[in-house]
């Protein structure tokens, strides 16, 4: 993912956990948010069947 490409970038740059943590916390909000997504649109599909 873009993100994890970030996070390399991150350590290149700064040695500071805080910058790595927060990337990584971002991450993880994204892909909980596609996943809740998937799982809508799953249903929808269902419901219109």
């Amino acid at each position: 993912m873009i993100i994890t490409k970030l996070l390399g970038l991150t350590t290149f740059i700064t040695k500071s956990k805080k910058a790595k943590i927060a990337v990584l916390g971002i991450e993880i909000a994204v892909l909980a948010y596609a996943l809740y997504q998937q799982k809508s649109e799953e249903k929808n599909k269902r419901l219109k069947s």
